[in-house]
């Protein structure tokens, strides 16, 4: 559903003077129709003029989950996780180590590939 120029204005709680001139620069895409009237998506709109917040907001409730007490079971998976975490770190320091390698090899390669034969002398006078 697409919003007036009325609506839109009413919504974000700005002036119609203001999303015309924000129309106008660009900062705020709209479709004119036909009749001249502008048609403004809400997500584009929501996207320059954020949306206030109510004034007053229903409480938020805690949403975060009770921790788990620690157990034999739980210690044991811990345990997995960490042998886990250090493997990948071992296996990241190994990519890591052969990337700088193959980069160091195109890099050497590249200079190879550099013209490095002296300029003639009509070159070297005009700097090129």
């Amino acid at each position: 559903m697409k919003l007036s120029l009325n609506q839109a204005a009413r919504i974000c709680g700005r002036a119609k003077s203001t999303l015309l001139d924000a129309i106008k620069s660009g900062r705020l895409s709209a479709i004119k129709t036909t009749t001249g009237r502008y048609e403004i998506d809400p997500s584009e709109l929501h996207r320059v003029f954020p949306f206030s917040a109510p004034e007053h907001p229903e409480p938020a409730f805690d949403r975060t989950p009770e921790p788990i007490p620690t157990t034999q079971e739980n210690h044991s998976k811990t345990r997995e996780l960490e042998l886990e975490v250090q493997l990948l770190r071992e296996m990241l320091e190994k990519a890591e180590t052969n990337a700088d390698h193959w980069r160091k090899m195109a890099e050497r390669q590249q200079a190879l590939l550099e013209d490095k034969r002296p300029k003639g002398f009509f070159k070297w006078l005009i700097g090129q």
